[in-house]
């Protein structure tokens, strides 16, 4: 396990990736992890190569990963969410697969397995599931823009460079999911592991919040750790449903003003039973989700935080701006209820 950590940490030193956004390069680095925790787990020993190439004509870093194991029973249903063979949660393929922009597989009980995935560096395809662009006309974009306005933003700490709080936001045809996930420790090994998280509650989006904190639990145990505040939001009722483990904060301000409760703990080293709360929403509420990194006491008192004619992403600037700590990570999520 040490050679693989030492494989992860490279793959982020890599001289032809010194360009790369630093999102990019953590999600790369995720990539060689997970690959490598498969190899580990199923075959013992393999190999990696990460290459700048180009694929189908674009610009890429391509992952290959290969070894001389027993081989894939079956592909299709090994990326498939969840499953698995070794009784763990099976996110390692399905997380390469939504990571990279294309990905593919040769598996037999002869020759081994071989990936090649390749994530393309001029934006073709997200690295994370977060609210559709303005150009984008899906189902989801058509209603979330009319519905809510949404927000976010993450900063780190002083003198780091990489935070170890994310956000999350993931749009369904029936709702919402949004989430804060806060890594205990700074720097890049705290950023790895709560983008990493983040990929594993994106795969359970259409989820609960206590399905996917449970989930999240079993699967990074052992790791740093996380406060980890999960929202669900109906889109046909408005109705909120939030549950948190450790330090999340989340405030709604409107027609009635409501502060959700997290249990103590630590997400991936302990967890007691999940507090489900809900709310019902209104036209004109505003929900505010913040981390430990953010002011408690500003948050709850200083209303001039939230001008009604700056947008939910200005307002989550403004909070992090005005109530974030220097010395911890800071991240602020907030949702405007427009109609």
């Amino acid at each position: 396990m040490a050679s693989l950590y030492g494989a992860v940490a490279m793959t982020r030193k890599l001289s032809f990736m010194a360009d790369l956004s630093q999102e990019d390069t953590v999600l790369i680095a995720t990539v060689v992890s997970e690959l490598g925790t498969n190899i580990l787990k199923y075959a013992g020993t393999g190999e990696i190569c990460v290459s700048r190439t180009l694929d189908e004509g674009h610009d890429a870093i391509q992952v290959v990963a290969k070894d001389q194991g027993s081989g894939i029973r079956d592909v299709n249903q090994a990326m498939a969410d969840h499953f698995s063979t070794s009784g763990t949660l099976g996110m390692g393929l399905p997380a390469v697969h939504r990571i990279m922009t294309t990905m593919s597989i040769e598996s037999s009980a002869e020759q081994g397995t071989r990936v090649v995935a390749s994530k393309w560096l001029n934006g073709e395809k997200p690295t994370v599931s977060n609210l559709p662009k303005p150009d984008d006309h899906s189902v989801e974009s058509d209603w979330i823009r009319e519905v809510y306005d949404i927000g976010d933003c993450v900063r780190p700490m002083q003198g780091e460079r990489e935070s170890g709080d994310i956000s999350l936001i993931h749009v369904h045809p029936s709702g919402l999911l949004l989430g804060l996930i806060d890594v205990s420790g700074h720097g890049p090994q705290a950023h790895t592991l709560a983008c990493r998280m983040q990929q594993a509650a994106l795969k359970l989006g259409c989820s609960r919040a206590a399905v996917i904190l449970e989930s999240l639990h079993q699967e990074f145990r052992g790791t740093l750790g996380a406060a980890v505040g999960l929202a669900t939001l109906e889109r046909k009722t408005h109705k909120l449903e939030f549950a948190g483990v450790g330090n999340i904060n989340i405030l709604v301000m409107g027609r009635e003003r409501w502060r959700g409760v997290c249990r103590d703990g630590i997400v991936g080293e302990r967890m007691n039973s999940v507090f489900l709360q809900t709310v019902q929403l209104h036209p004109g509420d505003l929900v505010v989700m913040a981390s430990d990194g953010v002011s408690e006491s500003t948050i709850q008192r200083n209303s001039s935080l939230y001008a009604e004619k700056m947008s939910a992403h200005a307002l989550s600037e403004s909070v992090i701006r005005e109530a974030g700590k220097a010395l911890d990570d800071a991240s602020c999520l907030i949702l405007r209820c427009l109609r």
